[in-house]
């Protein structure tokens, strides 16, 4: 494919010597004269053209009207639209790929008919969040009034429990693992069961127990 990225800071940089090694066609357009030259200068090839983005002229000279991908890759939101919508108006082809600084500009990006829009920021956050739901206990069910709850539990590649039989777990008292999700298939265990990291437990338990069951099978905090 051919493809031209708007942007030649770090990340423009890494994702155009990326798609190199994958034997892309690639440009790079850059308005800073000396992050060009480093681009070109580290990449080890006369992939940039000194320009502004926003100017159709520019994206043209480039070859966007041939490119399969246009991605827009600036440190700046504004800009990252005018590209994509001017890609959209006047050469129509390629595909838009945006980057989005501020979450908040996301749903602009999409209304617009932006083709993908990418907020580094929601990533990290959706990284945070997976770790944070590792670790969290989800109660299902509730029983006699909330004396007893039934909650899943997934066990992370660091859990204290990989490779144990349940019969070998310290788990608090008024504890009892009752089945585990592995790879699709639920499991009903015996205390001969090996628990392994990746696994989903689910657990009858009493309240009270959390703190103490998530040291036993995912690890102090």
């Amino acid at each position: 494919m051919f493809i031209v990225v708007v942007g030649g800071g770090k990340l423009g940089t890494y994702v155009a010597k990326a798609l190199l090694e994958q034997t892309h066609e690639v440009v790079v357009i850059e308005k800073d004269e000396r992050k060009a030259a480093r681009l070109c200068q580290f990449l080890n090839s006369e992939i940039a053209r000194v320009g502004d983005g926003c100017d159709p002229m520019v994206l043209e000279e480039a070859g966007v009207g041939r490119a399969d991908v246009v991605i827009a890759d600036t440190g700046d939101d504004e800009d990252n639209l005018v590209i994509c919508l001017v890609t959209k108006k006047k050469f129509s082809r390629p595909r838009t790929i945006a980057r989005v600084n501020n979450p908040k500009n996301k749903q602009i990006f999409e209304e617009l008919g932006i083709d993908s829009v990418v907020s580094g920021t929601e990533i990290v956050l959706s990284i945070v969040q997976q770790e944070v739901n590792v670790r969290e206990i989800a109660p299902l069910m509730s029983f006699r009034g909330g004396n007893l709850e039934l909650v899943r539990l997934s066990l992370p590649a660091s859990s204290p429990a990989n490779d144990k039989r349940l019969s070998d777990l310290h788990l608090p008292r008024h504890c009892v693992i009752v089945a585990l999700e592995r790879e699709g298939d639920v499991i009903v265990p015996d205390g001969e069961t090996t628990v392994r990291a990746g696994d989903a437990v689910l657990i009858v338990m009493q309240p009270g127990a959390t703190k103490e069951l998530r040291n036993q099978l995912v690890g102090a905090n």
